[in-house]
């Protein structure tokens, strides 16, 4: 009973949790399940504001992100720590 309570706690401690990686942003208006990831841009919705001079950039959410396999895919591979 202890080695599957172990294998259970080292996976929950070693996962890979988007909210705790440093390409994780959060929508200021929206819960956590909408966080995007600052490594994956919408290059095509990136545009320049003509009014302060700033580009906005629109990233993929971090769901999104995580469950395509040509993006971080749902091991993670670009995961970095905070």
């Amino acid at each position: 009973m202890k080695s599957i309570f172990s294998r259970f706690l080292t996976n929950k401690i070693t996962q890979k949790l988007c909210i705790n990686c440093k390409f994780y942003r959060k929508d200021f208006l929206l819960t956590s399940e909408f966080g995007e990831c600052t490594f994956f841009p919408k290059e095509k919705y990136s545009y320049y504001y003509l009014v302060n001079g700033k580009n906005n950039i629109e990233y993929h959410y971090c769901a999104v992100s995580r469950n395509d396999d040509t993006m971080c895919g749902k091991e993670g591979k670009f995961y970095e720590k905070k």
